[in-house]
Order: C-alpha cells, then structure tokens, then sequence
C-alpha cells in the first residue's frame, strides 16, 4: 500500500470515528440552566429552573440546588432542624473530601460543591459528578443529622 493510501484510509478512519461518537462525547466549557436539566435527565432526574435561572433537582430525599454560572456550577444542600454542631461540621470538613460543610446564618449546616467547567469537560463527566454529589449529600445528612 503506498504512502498516500495509507494516510487516506487513517483519515477516513479517523473522521468516521468522529462521526460515530456518542452524543455525550460533547465537551462543554460553559452550560445552561436548560442543558444542565437535559443532563439531569439522561441520569434519570428531574430538575426544574427556578427564576433566578437556579435548577432545584430531589436527590435521595432531598433538595439540592444547582447554581449554574457560565464557566461553573455549585450545587447546595442544606438541612434545617437537625442540631448539628460546629465540631460535627469541622469533622466532616477534616475527615471528606470534595465537598466545603459550614453552619449558615440561621445556625444550620449546609454543605456545596464545585465544578469547574474551563477547558472543557465531557458530558459524561458532568454525569458522574451527579454521582457524586448524589453520594455527598446521603452522606453529609446521615453525618449531621
């Protein structure tokens, strides 16, 4: 096989590759409150745009609140009633990871995390991080509850 034929069959592999690649293969440097929702919903969850363009989704018994901000999301839970302490909240700041816990102004304990969407992530990414706050917040409730 001469040369030439050689890179033109790579190429035409190499583009019906391309062609080929799942939708959630898409990377992303920036999301909506509308394309977050549609993500939500490829993992089976339902979520609702609030006024302030927040999506407000249930997760294992709770509400969790997705803060969509361009090159970011934040997603917050909060749980009130429950008389948690500073020491049970610094505990689980000092033994977990990928979650910040605090007591807010009205003396409950709330916990968010971050994910930063600059230089692309793949959908698929954005999807197991649902997972993974899914895991947190079952985790951060049963901790301080």
């Amino acid at each position: 096989m001469s040369m030439l034929r050689s890179i033109r069959w790579l190429a035409a592999v190499a583009f019906a590759v391309v062609l080929t690649a799942p939708a959630s293969a898409q990377i992303r440097e920036r999301i909506t409150a509308t394309q977050l929702i549609t993500l939500l919903k490829e993992k089976g969850l339902d979520g609702t745009a609030n006024e302030k363009g927040n999506v407000i989704v249930q997760m294992t018994g709770s509400k969790v609140v997705f803060f969509v901000q361009g090159h970011t999301m934040q997603a917050y839970f909060g749980l009130s009633g429950t008389g948690a302490t500073l020491t049970k909240v610094n505990e689980w700041n000092k033994t977990k990871r990928f979650g910040r816990a605090y007591i807010d102004s009205d003396g409950d304990p709330c916990i968010e995390l971050d994910y930063d969407l600059e230089g692309g992530v793949s959908d698929d990414s954005i999807k197991v991080w649902f997972d993974t706050v899914k895991l947190i917040v079952k985790s951060f409730r049963t901790h301080v509850s």
